[in-house]
């Protein structure tokens, strides 16, 4: 099962510092609903460990986030797997920054997520609200990340671990 999302927002920040937000999965990370905690391996991917529901079916997945693609300050991209009650999961994610003014950046947004195994089979047709509302929260939370703290309050607030 495969569902595709996309959007645009704009934010009041620079577009050099929403692209330094976006392409640091130490800061990318927190900023994932129903997150938990995330910790770097030696290869420079990140393990994520989310909350994950769908219906009665509940547990923790771990994701094993990388970026794999960044071009300072213009797009920043994060491809993920994960497993998860008998299933696995793909994720993409992708931004595309444009300055508007100088102190305003577009955020063009792109994701994918593909379910495989036990859970799609089982969850059906309940996934895609389920994942269709956890996207908007990771959108709300991104904006609301990039628009409303100052610089030094932004990295206090989306580092932990």
């Amino acid at each position: 099962m495969a569902i595709e999302f996309d959007g645009e927002f704009t934010v009041a920040t620079p577009r050099e510092e929403a692209y330094r937000v976006l392409s640091d999965v130490n800061q990318f990370s927190p900023m994932l609903p129903t997150y938990e905690s995330h910790g770097m391996r030696d290869d420079g991917t990140s393990d994520v460990n989310v909350k994950v529901g769908v219906g009665k079916i509940r547990g923790t997945a771990v994701v094993n986030l990388r970026l794999i693609q960044h071009d300072a300050p213009v797009s920043a991209k994060y491809t993920g797997k994960g497993k998860i009650m008998g299933g696995a999961f793909n994720l993409g994610a992708a931004f595309d920054l444009e300055s508007t003014r100088p102190e305003e950046t577009t955020v063009r947004w792109r994701g994918e997520l593909i379910i495989m195994g036990k859970l799609a089979s089982l969850a059906g047709g309940l996934i895609r609200p389920v994942a269709q509302k956890q996207i908007q929260h990771l959108v709300d939370a991104i904006q609301q990340a990039l628009d409303a703290a100052p610089d030094s309050e932004r990295q206090s607030t989306t580092a932990r671990t």
